[in-house]
């Protein structure tokens, strides 16, 4: 027999979530004081307490390898019939994506997931309430939001061994009693005796920035109540309970219905591989920070040997006079004494060498633990040939490209819940408007006005799969665009037309074009790609080139010259590889390093 779901048996349940949450809560905390120094909340203190923050480092170079801006979405189908309004869907979660700045918190995200765990909600914003989803951003009622939820307000089935079992999840939110009052629903009696939201007195991330000595009268400004919202599967609803960590109640504020993706609102994402048997991963940080501590340390024992050397001269009593023009002296001057020895300046204390080699030694191993920041950040390379820098570069990309994939697989499970929302409520739809209005490029360059209305669903929305295209939430560099494009055009484009004539001496059909936009998706550079095949005069120069193939061909080559083996002329050589493009480069620095000390030492090949 079932047992029976009352509010206190909930309730404690909930606290017992709370606490489970605790040790994490806890380690997070401390990793994120790690992550923003000793001088964010410290009032006073000595410089030098922190000389180099090793996990800001590896943090601000991990991200933007990550993330960089909201990805593209790619809605999959295997119902042919299903396919052109999977891509609509598509293209309307790109624009609400664009409107939530979904960029912004999935950088917020991988932040988060350094500390371990990162959090959002998918919903619907609540009638006739705007709600809040990032510092600048409002969503209007009735209108799909996602929101990142902190790990010090969450709470979930205290025995589940994952998220996607668990009894329960839910977190804590603070909000005002009058807006609560007029939402509507609530046990307005049960509201009224909620105790006042007050200083909290656990370790959070939040406390980091504020004093401890807050007065009562900054949390009397308004009037705000703690409650907990909870999303149950197997009731299929969602709970809302008086914060238990304040007082265990025996009534619901509020129970409703659950409306939204089977999967439940909360997407959980991580950078780390799962541990067997637990929801919590590992966090990156917790591994690097023991190497960053020590390093510190062994710095700052770097850094008080150099306060502390000095370097003083002895002499011999009788040698004063020497020693006073010794003192005096300007640099080559020549002083005669007949004992040389009775002066004599020494050093004393000064960085140990041991001990500076050791903290480069930590630095190296925290370099090696975190995923090389070096590598990324473009810090530099400790390898000294260009095989070992190449050696580096394959392992870096192998860890980064798998926590890549992660944030990737994250951002693709909260777009199959926003597509939830678009799929299943027509109130998103504006009476009487034609739609969603939609924007979307053709092969040829041209855009096309779309529009998605309730009538272009088809089949279910269990059939349809969702995918970030890949590296679609990077953003690629102007010069690097450029080199691409140019390999694309000198290498991929005449490979392609030797295919083409190879298909169709073969009688195999051959899709050039398709193959070449597959070619620059992976590149990253098919909107470029899409440009270049739009040519309005197309016809004409194809005119042009058949009227000058017909003449004789003339001595040098040039237009006219025939096609050589059946096959067209390919001219120009290959594109240098990624390991000559470095080497490439090494080259040309050293050469102006060179030039620049040769003009230096005062060359003068004019000689002028």
């Amino acid at each position: 027999m079932p047992v029976e779901l009352t509010a206190r048996r909930l309730s404690q349940s909930v606290l017992e979530g709370f606490k489970r949450f605790e040790r994490f809560r806890k380690a997070r905390a401390d990793h994120i004081r790690s992550y923003v120094g000793k001088y964010m909340a410290e009032t006073q203190g000595m410089t030098g307490e922190e000389p180099i923050n090793l996990v800001f480092l590896a943090v601000r170079s991990l991200i933007p390898n990550l993330v960089q801006k909201e990805g593209i979405n790619r809605v999959l189908t295997k119902l042919i019939a299903q396919r052109d309004y999977a891509e609509k869907l598509g293209l309307a979660l790109n624009d609400l994506q664009k409107q939530l700045r979904m960029a912004r918190l999935l950088r917020a995200c991988a932040v988060d997931a350094c500390f371990g765990l990162t959090v959002t909600k998918t919903s619907l914003a609540s009638s006739g309430q705007e709600l809040v989803v990032a510092p600048d951003l409002l969503v209007d009622p009735g209108q799909i939001y996602t929101e990142r939820i902190s790990l010090d307000d969450m709470t979930a089935d205290p025995v589940c061994t994952d998220w996607d079992r668990a009894t329960f999840i839910g977190h804590r939110v603070r909000i005002e009693r009058n807006k609560l009052l007029a939402a509507g629903g609530f046990d307005e009696a049960l509201v009224k005796r909620l105790p006042k939201a007050g200083a909290s007195h656990e370790e959070k991330a939040a406390e980091l920035s504020r004093d401890d000595d807050l007065s009562g009268e900054t949390y009397d400004l308004q009037d705000y109540v703690n409650i907990v919202e909870l999303w149950v599967p197997e009731a299929e609803s969602v709970c809302y309970l008086p914060d238990p960590t304040e007082a265990v109640s025996n009534d619901f504020l509020k129970i409703e219905d659950y409306y939204g993706p089977p999967s439940g609102p909360y997407t959980f994402g991580s950078l780390t591989q799962p541990v067997p048997d637990n929801p919590f991963p590992v966090a990156p940080v917790g591994v690097w920070r023991d190497l960053s501590d020590m390093a510190n340390k062994l710095l700052k024992k770097v850094m008080g040997q150099a306060d502390r050397q000095k370097n003083v001269t002895l002499y011999r009593p009788n040698m004063a006079d020497t020693a006073e023009a010794v003192r005096d002296a300007y640099d080559g001057e020549m002083i005669p004494t007949e004992d040389p020895d009775g002066v004599k300046t020494v050093s004393y204390e000064g960085p140990s060498a041991e001990t500076v080699a050791m903290t480069n030694t930590m630095y190296g191993w925290f370099n090696l633990m975190a995923g090389n920041p070096d590598l990324m950040s473009g810090a530099g390379i400790n390898a000294d040939k260009a095989t070992g820098q190449q050696i580096l570069q394959q392992n870096a990309s192998i860890g980064v490209g798998d926590m890549r994939d992660m944030m990737y697989d994250f951002a693709a499970e909260i777009s199959g819940k926003q597509a939830w929302f678009l799929h299943n409520d027509p109130l998103l739809f504006v009476p009487g408007q034609p739609g969603i209005p939609l924007i979307k490029r053709t092969p040829g360059g041209d855009e096309q006005q779309l529009f998605l209305t309730p009538s272009d669903k088809t089949g279910e929305f269990e059939t349809l799969g969702f995918e970030i295209v890949k590296r679609s939430m990077a953003v690629l560099d102007p010069g690097q665009r450029a080199l691409r494009v140019t390999q694309f055009t000198s290498q991929t484009v005449p490979q392609a037309f030797q295919c083409l004539l190879v298909a169709m001496q073969a009688g195999q059909p051959f899709n050039i074009q398709k193959y070449l936009t597959l070619v620059a998706d992976d590149e990253g550079i098919v909107e470029i790609v899409d440009e270049i095949f739009t040519d309005p005069s197309f016809q004409a120069r194809m005119a042009w080139y058949a009227s000058t193939m017909a003449k004789p061909a003339k001595m040098g080559g040039g237009a006219s010259a025939s096609p050589q083996n059946g096959a067209f002329p390919v001219g120009g050589s290959a594109m240098p590889d990624p390991m000559q493009q470095f080497n490439m480069q090494a080259q040309q620095t050293a050469g102006q390093g060179q030039a620049a000390a040769t003009l230096g030492a005062g060359w003068n090949p004019s000689g002028v």
